[in-house]
């Protein structure tokens, strides 16, 4: 896999030795990768380019509105208090 579209943060799944686990990308190290396994069993801190299988990128948070309030009017039920109970 190549490694140049490859960032700190994102999400890798790495083959070693024909186990595969997910792992967290922190750098890079020269032609290996920096990586902090999500598993708790695996004690393998780097990787090649070659024992790379998957890239997931860390994606920016959406954010469609500014202001929690902006569209209050949509939580209106259309319900009237009188008052009388």
């Amino acid at each position: 896999m190549r490694v140049a579209p490859i960032e700190p943060g994102d999400i890798v799944e790495v083959d070693k030795k024909g186990r595969r686990f997910l792992a967290l990308v922190l750098g890079f190290e020269g032609d290996s990768v920096r990586i902090e396994p999500v598993c708790k069993g695996v004690s393998w801190r780097t990787a090649s380019a070659r024992e790379l299988v998957r890239h997931w990128k860390k994606a920016a948070r959406r954010r469609y509105q500014r202001d929690p309030d902006q569209h209050e009017s949509q939580l209106d039920l259309g319900l009237e208090d009188d008052g009388a109970a």
